[in-house]
């Protein structure tokens, strides 16, 4: 997670320091919010993207997401927050302001997951879980432009999977996820 940090806060950087050198640089460079919804929560946070070439973009963000899994994990009742990070890739078809795109990103999240069992019975258990989530999928989005050219905003709807790749605590849910997202971004 801190290397995702470290990116963001690169780009973001990288984009100011160059800007004396090179105008087109800042105009490759966007910063804005996101927030996704699923099916057991929300994602919230930062992003920023860099365009590689007119079709090409890689993004970064930094986020928090709060989950709310009622009985969707492996316990009658999971909620908790953790916070992560993403670094992924998108191919925008036509390089107007606007257009349809597909990609890709890995997030990685860190989530304390509450969970209890049978409550309201004398056999009720309840904790805390601790895990560490990696999370590839694949999005469908659109893009639309301002007239402006610096203010665009993204929808998007994805799917992939969530993996508890290390789990400190009883076991809570994993498996697949769908997203809907919306960003606004400001090319510097």
């Amino acid at each position: 997670m801190r290397s995702l940090i470290i990116l963001f806060v690169f780009i973001l950087f990288a984009g100011c320091t160059s800007a004396q050198e090179n105008t087109n640089l800042v105009k490759k460079i966007s910063v804005g919010m996101e927030v996704q919804w699923y099916p057991a929560g929300w994602i919230i946070g930062l992003v920023a993207s860099y365009k590689l070439a007119p079709r090409h973009i890689v993004h970064v963000r930094t986020a928090t997401n709060i989950a709310n899994r009622h009985d969707f994990g492996k316990n009658d009742n999971e909620k908790g927050t953790g916070y992560g990070g993403s670094l992924g890739y998108r191919f925008i078809f036509t390089p107007d302001k606007n257009s349809f795109f597909i990609g890709a990103r890995v997030d990685l999240w860190g989530m304390k997951i509450d969970w209890k069992n049978k409550t309201g019975t004398p056999l009720a258990t309840a904790g805390q879980t601790k895990i560490t989530i990696f999370q590839p999928t694949a999005e469908l989005g659109y893009r639309i432009g301002s007239d402006s050219k610096r203010l665009h905003f993204l929808f998007t709807a994805g799917g992939g999977t969530e993996i508890n790749i290390k789990t400190k605590g009883k076991e809570v849910g994993e498996g697949g996820i769908w997203l809907l997202g919306a960003s606004a971004y400001y090319a510097l």
